[in-house]
């Protein structure tokens, strides 16, 4: 399904964008997508209601017309479950529109201030960008770290050296 919510995530980047209101829609979208809870979207999903109950719901809940009409046309699609996976992407695409790329960096413990100022100017230079760098501490690393970012993964972790020395050994 990640082609579809990709689609419909590139075509509210479009109309937000010929809008000018692509900030606004990925807060409100943001926003709209952290108020949802279980019951709101069995409600939302739910085969026996009927789109236009759906839709007051919706109407009453969001002041964003942009946001509103895009999630009309979902429930018109029954493609609801989507939603989430669609404002994933849009953030992605508005990412790319902004020249962002966002880092994780994974540590046994937090890098400090100026490793990071580092680590950041570092990725900046190689990939001219701007860095948005998440350092997270993870216990199960001996020491090293663990950098992704846009499906990639640099490994230079004591545990991957380790796990590579093991696996040539048994070779």
């Amino acid at each position: 399904m990640g082609y579809v919510a990709l689609q419909y995530a590139e075509a509210l980047f479009g109309i937000a964008l010929e809008e000018g209101q692509i900030d606004e829609t990925l807060v409100d979208f943001d926003m709209f997508n952290n108020a949802i809870d279980d019951e709101i979207y069995k409600f939302l999903n739910h085969p026996k209601i009927s789109k236009k109950d759906k839709k007051v719901v919706i109407e009453k809940a969001l002041t964003n017309n942009l946001l509103k009409n895009f999630i009309f046309v979902m429930i018109d699609n029954f493609r609801i479950e989507l939603l989430e996976e669609s404002l994933i992407e849009f953030k992605k695409i508005v990412d790319r529109q902004n020249n962002i790329m966002k880092v994780w960096v994974y540590s046994k413990k937090e890098l400090n201030t100026e490793q990071k100022k580092d680590l950041k100017t570092n990725l900046k230079k190689k990939h001219n960008r701007k860095i948005e760098l998440k350092n997270i501490v993870d216990s199960s690393i001996a020491g090293g770290l663990r950098i992704e970012y846009e499906g990639m993964i640099l490994d230079d972790t004591i545990n991957n050296y380790l796990q590579t020395l093991k696996a040539n050994l048994t070779k």
